[in-house]
């Protein structure tokens, strides 16, 4: 049952005690960087999970305009997914149409779409229900590995309000024994994953990244990837600002989510 906890977990705007789950709202107003520091949504975080409890936050422009993905993700947590496909009963299939890949992924992934190497996806009377794609990692110049066979898994869901039993299993399992990479990482965001899935399909928790930022601009969190330096000063501002000053002077700011948990597969 739903209820307000008014004691440890004040801060909180649901707190449900039988699962081990709590749910805040977070408006992107009033948790920028003016109001709250990098470290307020990973502290708090933290701070649940000492007590057994994970935190899910929803960020206010999630909600506004990925709320049928965030209802999905919602009644997943609460174990009232209304579908239920089994994997052996799929099709596996890789995927070249780069437009079922962006529709997908923006319909049905919190983060939406991501370019990527190889989509491979399951298939259920010919609808595409669960998806895994991946991407080449590069190595960094400083890199021991001589290894060329290292890949990034980017992205894994199903399709809303649907949990295909075995799924991500079958499409990790399928990759791996085609493509054998020496290694694969991945990225959970402690936003909303607790990374049991990755545990599940044989990967291992690393560690705890530092909280990631994003941008907000017109209400909606933008990936910082397009507001570098390099590309500021292309377009115009001082090149003696950093990144960070030329933003806040545009009155630009930053809101900040828990990390992320990075896992590693070894062959």
């Amino acid at each position: 049952m739903w209820r307000r906890n008014t004691s440890v977990f004040s801060w909180c705007i649901v707190h449900l005690p039988d699962l081990n789950l709590a749910f805040e709202f977070n408006g992107l107003y009033w948790h920028n960087e003016i109001y709250k520091n990098n470290n307020y949504h990973k502290i708090k975080t933290d701070l649940c999970l000492k007590k057994g409890i994970q935190l899910i936050h929803i960020y206010e422009d999630d909600w506004i305009y990925k709320q049928e993905i965030v209802k999905s993700m919602i009644l997943n947590k609460l174990n009232k997914t209304p579908n239920k496909i089994f994997a052996r009963k799929c099709q596996i299939k890789e995927i070249t149409d780069n437009n079922l890949i962006r529709n997908f992924l923006n319909e049905n992934h919190i983060q939406g779409f991501v370019g990527s190497k190889l989509k491979i996806g399951l298939f259920y009377n010919s609808e595409l229900v669960s998806l895994m794609t991946f991407g080449k990692l590069r190595k960094p110049l400083n890199s021991k590995s001589k290894s060329n066979n290292e890949y990034e898994m980017l992205r894994f869901c199903n399709i809303l309000n649907t949990n295909v039993v075995g799924g991500a299993s079958k499409l990790f399992k399928y990759f791996i024994n085609k493509y054998k990479p020496e290694q694969v990482i991945s990225y959970a965001s402690r936003s909303y994953s607790n990374g049991k899935l990755y545990e599940k399909i044989g990967f291992k928790l690393q560690h705890i990244t530092k909280p990631n930022y994003y941008y907000i601009i017109d209400g909606i969190k933008n990936y910082r990837f397009n507001f570098r330096k390099d590309i500021l000063v292309k377009q115009g501002f001082d090149s003696t600002k950093s990144e960070h000053e030329i933003m806040l002077e545009r009155k630009i700011y930053r809101i900040y989510d828990s990390g992320s948990l990075k896992f590693k597969y070894n062959k």
